[in-house]
């Protein structure tokens, strides 16, 4: 690949759009803005000279852009206005700001939008050489450059952020041993700090005491930690569908394997001329066992099901094992109806005796129908004709014929057919408390719940112990995967699905837990994401984002810092038990 051309000093970039190389535009001289607009405010009192100050408000940062280009002719002349409405003009659903590089700082980045795009005028008469002034508006005036990350190593830091405005650091603490506190403060300003943990001690001795310590913490991203089940006759429980196909381990993941002979959305559940309709397919995989089973226990793991192709039937699904190597909880996303939709189950207890804690069609939305074609061909009747002459055994002639179907695609979208769910299983005796959140799948935070803290109690015939954890991504066939006779092959290649597994995590609960007692915020090996430009803190453990707002302190201030001034930043830690690492984006005013 070619590398980038350096953007020249007089033009600029907007949305990955260049002025002169995409668009032909000659750029004059930018008036470059001194400062933003400023409303300036005042009270005015009866019998005062002069008024009181209430301070400025700092808007907008506007930017004047002459352009002008050269065509040949009208036809000519028509694209180039064409392009460059095209260019700058941005429908709602595609956002409100966009990056915009000016040559004379190309590593700074504005974010705004073209605000005028004014008619064109002749540059001289008998030509149509053209000039205007464009207008690009920065709703946020500041510029940033790359983001910059600094690894510190001592308790007391002082430092210099790059640029000339105010910045937002973000911290990421990894502790290598149990820790239950965390705090991050300035020293120009008592205010300006931020505390995560307990402000409590767990007995007179201030000893922290965790009741719930981590047995599994595993990120899901390399398959050393999971055995690979490739025949029924390996596990005890039973499974919904056959095992078949492969898996592969992602940065962030465990996914069925990307067939490499075909394009990179196919994958590798098994081949469909090996099954008969309506059963399902794919790997299995489970995870290396608890250092020992355990009664009472927290599990939380992550699960994601994408479909691209309506028609499509695929799903994946978890099944908790206990010490016999028995099922005794299912979680599962899997497509029905046709395709028309996916539905979510959760299932506790024993294989027999399970409880069915939930069962939906999360966010339904029927989309627009359209109608598939596909084509398959089916054998005909045969036919035996004599060999020339009439000597000889007779030849049988088997007929092929093509049946072209319409087969109505129900385009419906639910949130399981586009599904990134985390579920949370805990139990303490036989009493069961279950919760299923959304997760971005861009940032791979927890979203809003499906299923908040369900409450099951179990029989004692229905107790468990819990040792590990088995996942069965699969697929079924439909018409398109029916044999061509003709061919051998199926009769149409579509996208099977994406399915995953991601943030596997358990822990024993020793007692009745922690509850509201003291006890370590992050475990060694888990990060702690002080994030002071969206003011929130979250935990990242074994793959899950968890928000940790509840366990800072009231007075935590999240601050900011600003380019250009050296500040003394402290940490109640001893750098050589943690990591840390900041990272923030330089501002420009």
């Amino acid at each position: 690949m070619a590398e980038e051309l350096p953007l020249a000093k007089h033009s600029f970039e907007f949305d990955g759009i260049r002025a002169y190389e995409d668009l032909g535009l000659v750029v004059g001289h930018i008036n470059w803005p001194t400062g933003t607009t400023i409303t300036h405010s005042s009270q005015s009192v009866p019998g005062r000279y002069g008024e009181i100050p209430q301070g400025n408000a700092y808007g907008a940062k506007t930017w004047q852009i002459p352009v002008s280009f050269q065509t040949s002719s009208d036809e000519e002349h028509m694209e180039t206005l064409i392009n460059i409405t095209r260019a700058f003009t941005r429908r709602a659903e595609q956002g409100v700001s966009f990056p915009m590089r000016f040559g004379s700082m190309p590593d700074v980045t504005y974010y705004g939008t073209f605000t005028a795009l004014p008619e064109a005028t002749q540059i001289s008469v008998g030509t149509n050489d053209s000039q205007l002034t464009l207008t690009f508006t920065a709703d946020d005036p500041k510029g940033y450059k790359d983001p910059v990350t600094v690894k510190i190593t001592d308790s007391m830091f002082e430092y210099t952020p790059e640029g000339t405005g105010e910045i937002y650091p973000i911290f990421r603490i990894t502790p290598k041993k149990d820790m239950e506190e965390i705090g991050v403060a300035y020293g120009s300003d008592s205010t300006k700090y931020v505390d995560v943990g307990y402000d409590q001690t767990a007995d007179e001795q201030g000893n922290i005491i965790d009741k719930e310590p981590v047995l599994v913490n595993d990120p899901c991203n390399g398959l050393t930690t999971w055995k690979n089940i490739t025949d029924i006759s390996q596990i005890n429980f039973g499974i919904n569908g056959v095992i078949d196909g492969s898996v592969m381990s992602n940065d962030n993941s465990i996914s069925v394997t990307r067939r490499p002979n075909n394009s990179s959305t196919m994958y590798d559940y098994g081949d469909p001329l090996k099954h008969t309709d309506g059963k399902m397919y794919g790997p299995l995989i489970m995870h290396q066992g608890l250092p020992r089973a355990v009664k009472n226990f927290e599990t939380t793991f992550r699960i994601n099901h994408m479909k691209h192709y309506s028609r499509a039937i695929s799903g994946n699904e978890v099944y908790g094992i206990d010490s016999n190597g028995n099922s005794v909880f299912r979680v599962f996303m899997q497509d029905a109806s046709y395709g028309r939709a996916s539905r979510g189950e959760i299932s506790i207890g024993p294989e027999g005796k399970s409880i069915q804690v939930y069962e939906g069609y999360k966010d339904w939305h029927n989309g627009k129908n359209y109608t598939d074609h596909v084509t398959i061909v089916k054998n005909g009747h045969s036919s035996s004709r004599k060999t020339k002459g009439g000597k000889g055994k007779g030849k049988t002639d088997v007929n092929y014929y093509q049946s072209n179907l319409n087969i109505e695609n129900f385009n419906n979208t639910s949130f399981f057919n586009q599904g990134f769910i985390q579920c949370r299983i805990r139990k303490v005796g036989l009493k069961i408390w279950v919760s299923l959140w959304k997760c971005n799948s861009n940032n791979g935070k927890t979203g809003g719940y499906i299923v908040k803290n369900k409450v099951i109690n179990l029989r004692e015939d229905q107790d468990f112990d819990f040792a590990t954890i088995a996942w069965h991504a699969k697929k079924t066939n439909i018409t398109e995967d029916k044999l061509n006779p003709e061919t051998g092959k199926v009769n149409k290649e579509y996208n099977y699905g994406w399915n995953s597994i991601t943030g596997y995590s358990v822990k024993e609960i020793l007692d009745d837990g922690n509850g509201n007692e003291p006890h370590p915020v992050v475990h060694a090996g888990e990060t702690i994401v002080i994030d002071c430009e969206r003011n929130e803190t979250t935990l990242i453990h074994g793959g899950a984002v968890d928000s940790l707002e509840k366990r800072v302190s009231l007075g935590s201030t999240y601050p900011s810092l600003w380019g250009g001034q050296s500040e003394v930043i402290g940490f109640n830690l001893d750098p050589k038990e943690v990591d840390i690492e900041m990272t923030y984006r330089p501002a420009y005013l």
